[in-house]
């Protein structure tokens, strides 16, 4: 029987844009494609290398990325606007989808205990999850820039578990990425892949393209 529901929040619950694509835009509208296709790769090969002595928050990271990008194109360096823009992005031209209100509203009436774990900034997190007024809706919040971790680091696995009760066989992930998945399945949970926009190939033990379909999950598991 399920009875915790996590949920990612950036292509989860909260609609934005990639803020690489804010970056690239800034740096040169006219070749956007070109460096959100080149910064991409290289912001994932630091923010998944558990292999650094320290943590970097996406803020350091996407402020090398940018820094490198506008080294290797010749163009301006904007990295001291990454603060800025990475705020806007996720606080001025963001919005909550349309199913998620209601949906976390029959979650708690129901009895379930509900979780958000992102990899966002603690900074910028908190202040979007109050502008959107999720917080009364979840019940503890996990951030990575707290944890000093990323999913699905060890590290972070261990403080989400920690923060839930067993058994981990009634948890849902419900994450629009694989490193919701892979935090899922090293958990012992079931990973529940949202399609927010499209298909996409991370093979999931559910896969979903709107958050009410949840509840047929949850019926699925209790028959079982």
């Amino acid at each position: 029987m399920i009875h915790t529901v996590i949920f990612d929040v950036g292509g989860t619950l909260v609609d934005a844009d990639s803020v690489f694509q804010s970056f690239a835009f800034v740096m040169d509208s006219s070749r956007k494609e070109e460096l959100f296709r080149f910064m991409r790769p290289i912001f994932m090969r630091i923010y998944r290398d558990e292999s650094r002595p320290e943590f970097w928050s996406i803020k350091q990271i996407a402020t090398r990325v940018v820094k490198t990008t506008a080294e290797h194109f010749g163009l301006p360096d904007i990295s001291p606007r990454v603060p800025e823009l990475y705020a806007d992005c996720y606080l001025g031209h963001a919005r909550i989808f349309d199913d998620v209100f209601p949906v976390l509203e029959k979650l708690k009436n129901a009895g379930l205990t509900t979780l958000a774990v992102s990899d966002a900034d603690e900074d910028v997190l908190e202040k979007e999850l109050a502008t959107f007024g999720l917080n009364p809706y979840l019940d503890r919040v996990i951030i990575s820039s707290q944890v000093q971790a990323y999913k699905p680091s060890d590290k972070m696995v261990e403080a989400v578990k920690s923060a839930c009760r067993e058994p981990f066989g009634g948890i849902l992930f419900v994450g629009d990425t694989e490193v919701d998945i892979l935090t899922a399945a090293k958990m012992g949970a079931w990973s529940v892949l949202i399609r927010r926009n499209g298909e996409y190939p991370h093979p999931a033990d559910y896969q979903i393209s709107d958050m009410n379909e949840i509840f047929r999950i949850i019926s699925d598991i209790k028959n079982e």
